[in-house]
């Protein structure tokens, strides 16, 4: 089921993970809750997992400003996160990568909580905040730049520019109101700045990955791995699948992702998986 599942996501084993995850964690707290009503006892999932606006709690519980993503109470509101991942995370790796995805989100998940702790601090919000929506538009965010003119096929409408795609879900996410509002902005401003700069050529999420791979031990293989002949083969390799990942994207570029055969949407996600390692 999860190979499976893998593969409608375009091959990307975070997208699947992600979206599984969000919808069998928003199952296993309603069970609790429910179980709760019918037992007589109170599970303290809002308490210890959402994330409070006052600070002084959210001091004694720091873990909230990322658990908080991963709470959800409604069945809409986590049935139109996860479909929205999906949707725009799909679309994002065309171009990007799963690292990439990851920043995106879990950025702007973050930035979302910080500006909603900031906006409760100056009056503007009270009680808590659940759901990755933020995090959500951070992604949509920069799929939408990162690729303007995706065509995406709407029932009984047709094709629409991606852009304007996201840019009615955005406004859709805002006639909400509310103090969570706060924390869709600090998504967006996420999806935009990260979006805008990978466009410049400068990618934040190199960074943290460069990091953890310098802290990783080198294996007793590594000299073998460097030598200059099998340096030499691997970049030939990726040279053409970059170039074969080019024409595939050219082609949606002017056609759409609906022109691919169904052997090019399997080599293109079989490429994007495996330039991603």
């Amino acid at each position: 089921m999860i190979d499976r599942w893998k593969s409608y996501c375009g091959g990307s084993t975070l997208l699947a993970w992600l979206t599984l995850c969000e919808a069998a964690i928003w199952l296993a707290v309603t069970i609790l809750t429910l179980a709760g009503r019918v037992m007589h006892f109170q599970v303290p999932v809002a308490d210890w997992l959402t994330l409070p606006s006052s600070f002084p709690i959210f001091i004694s519980r720091p873990w909230t400003l990322i658990s908080y993503m991963a709470i959800h109470f409604d069945v809409l509101h986590m049935l139109f996160n996860v479909l929205w991942l999906y949707w725009f995370g799909r679309i994002m790796l065309i171009s990007l990568s799963d690292r990439q995805l990851a920043f995106a989100f879990a950025g702007g998940g973050i930035a979302g909580g910080i500006f909603f702790l900031i906006a409760a601090a100056a009056g503007y919000g009270s009680g808590w905040l659940c759901g990755c929506s933020a995090a959500v538009i951070a992604v949509m965010c920069t799929a939408a730049i990162m690729n303007p003119d995706y065509n995406v096929s709407l029932f009984l409408i047709g094709n629409v520019r991606l852009k304007w795609v996201a840019t009615i879900c955005c406004l859709l996410t805002f006639l909400g109101g509310g103090g969570n509002q706060a924390a869709h902005i600090g998504g967006l401003a996420w999806g935009v700045i990260f979006a805008m700069l990978l466009r410049k050529g400068k990618d934040l999420s190199a960074a943290p990955a460069t990091l953890i791979g310098g802290l990783r031990p080198s294996g007793k293989d590594s000299s073998a791995r460097r030598s200059p002949g099998r340096m030499v083969e691997v970049l030939k390799e990726r040279q053409h699948d970059l170039q074969r990942l080019d024409m595939l994207l050219d082609k949606i570029k002017l056609s759409g992702y609906g022109s691919l055969s169904r052997k090019e949407r399997k080599e293109l996600n079989d490429l994007s998986a495996k330039l991603n390692k």
